[in-house]
């Protein structure tokens, strides 16, 4: 009986797996240092709103780090990039569209490693405010007060049904 259990919960949960392929994720740029001039990232193709939620993720390089323990200081203590000096940071990112319009985004959370160094900061439209389905996107703009060290810039597109 206990093999028929292992066997129904390894079933289970390559069953679990194998429905994440919703959500997608478009790599803007690989290692890139963002300072006080707009870095603007253009993506071979058009960006597209074309999921439930759209974000930009900056995955860090160490020595950055999510506040993920409130180890920071200042005014965005644990919801921001914790710099090596304990200050806390967001970026100011924005997203173009074809005519010009610009969307700008605010932080909204991380997707952080079991260690709670590292990982990707999200940043997305402040809510409930969303990006308009019928256009396209053509430009993420990044910089910031201080400089950060990015390993690559994720235009992520997630979907409910991964969420299950």
């Amino acid at each position: 009986m206990s093999s028929l259990s292992t066997l129904l919960s390894v079933a289970a949960l390559l069953t679990q797996l194998a429905c994440l392929k919703d959500s997608y994720s478009v790599k803007l740029s690989g290692p890139v240092t963002v300072g006080e001039n707009w870095a603007e990232l253009k993506p071979e193709t058009a960006l597209k709103p074309d999921k439930d939620w759209q974000e930009v993720g900056l995955e860090l390089e160490q020595p950055f780090n999510d506040d993920f323990f409130n180890e920071g200081s200042g005014p965005n203590k644990g919801k921001g990039i914790l710099m090596p000096d304990k200050d806390v940071i967001n970026p100011d990112i924005e997203v173009v569209d074809q005519d010009g319009n610009v969307f700008p985004l605010v932080y909204a959370g991380a997707l952080v490693p079991g260690n709670g160094k590292g990982g990707m900061v999200r940043y997305a439209r402040p809510y409930p405010d969303k990006f308009p389905k019928e256009r396209v996107y053509k430009a993420v703009r990044i910089k910031s007060p201080r400089p950060i060290k990015l390993k690559a810039v994720y235009w992520l597109c997630q979907s409910v049904r991964d969420m299950k």
